[in-house]
């Protein structure tokens, strides 16, 4: 017996140790958050890994980070964010539908192997992480099968939350700073280096995944003699807003030039991309420029193993037409 238990102390200071390492830089909040949820994913058996981030502005929902072992299917994600979202009314935080929260998917821990299951979902630990009586996140893990961990793991996780909170502040501070140096000043969306690197990351996800990846381009016409004043904030700015309300939660939204916008859309078929364009079109006339509606001409492009330029590129040249047509249309009107 006395083996056993000393074999037993081993393992978990190994572990211990794997963990404080996964933990040790704060540079890259994604690339940390995969390691350690790798670790938590083999030790407790775990098919998703969870982790909600409150946020610093009240104005804000919580940010959910998503891990799977395997791609999370349509069924199974929707089961972890009701179920995320009823643990923070549980505790008090946020009432929220589970729809609404921002997510933020990591990448999937290990290479496709068997079959990829679109289940429901049980959460079978979790635990909320405080520092100076702040909650700093809240971690939950999920699996197909509702399991009950062993006593001795539930002490080595709950002893491993500490080490880190102290790693998710730290990069937390790191990734706070990193994201106000790529957000657009006017509306509060991405600036054009923050849509190139979140670009350059989802293209190197759909290549590895060979998935789908889409996105719109859309130019305000006749911004010129607006541009730089109150009134063109403010016409940016309700644009802005009413297309983040009437895209997905993981659909990103940036501005790369002074009335150009781009939808960056994961997993999304030019099918669907075509009629959100149209969408996104109608919204724009919701609002108004000199008592007209506002006029907006879109392009778009769906590719999978590309980069970020090519499907920028693509999405050009689709909005090109769509102005020269336009153009055309508004002569032969005249």
């Amino acid at each position: 017996m006395s083996d056993y238990v000393n074999h037993d102390e081993i393992e978990d200071l190994h572990r211990r140790i794997a963990f404080a390492e996964a933990c040790s830089d704060p540079l890259n909040f994604d690339q940390m958050l995969s390691r350690v949820c790798g670790l938590l994913n083999e030790w407790a058996q775990a098919d998703v890994v969870t982790l909600i981030l409150p946020p610093e502005d009240d104005n804000l929902e919580p940010m959910l980070h998503l891990f799977g072992q395997q791609p999370v299917l349509p069924l199974s994600e929707r089961c972890v964010r009701d179920d995320c979202s009823a643990l923070l009314s549980e505790l008090e935080y946020a009432h929220l539908p589970g729809e609404t929260l921002r997510l933020r998917r990591g990448a999937d821990i290990r290479p496709i192997t068997g079959v990829i299951r679109d289940d429901f979902m049980y959460r079978f630990w979790w635990h909320e992480m405080k520092m100076h009586g702040e909650t700093v996140a809240i971690i939950a893990l999920y699996g197909f099968v509702d399991w009950v961990l062993s006593a001795r793991l539930r002490r080595l996780l709950t002893s491993l939350m500490p080490t880190l909170s102290t790693a998710i502040n730290n990069a937390g501070s790191v990734e706070n700073f990193r994201i106000s140096s790529d957000r657009d000043e006017v509306t509060g969306g991405l600036n054009q280096r923050g849509v190139f690197e979140y670009l350059d990351r989802e293209c190197a996800r759909s290549s590895d995944k060979q998935t789908e990846l889409s996105c719109i381009l859309f130019q305000l016409e006749d911004y010129d003699s607006i541009g730089g004043t109150l009134k063109g904030e403010k016409v940016l700015q309700s644009l802005y807003e009413k297309i983040t309300a009437n895209l997905r939660p993981y659909h990103i939204v940036g501005r790369i030039a002074d009335a150009e916008f781009v939808a960056i859309m994961p997993e999304a078929s030019s099918n669907e991309v075509e009629i959100i364009a149209g969408k996104l079109e109608t919204i724009a006339r919701q609002i108004t420029l000199d008592e007209k509606p506002l006029v907006v001409r879109t392009g778009w492009s769906t590719m999978t193993n590309c980069t970020a330029d090519e499907l920028l590129h693509r999405a050009d040249e689709s909005l090109y037409q769509a102005r020269k047509a336009g153009a055309a249309a508004g002569y032969h009107a005249g």
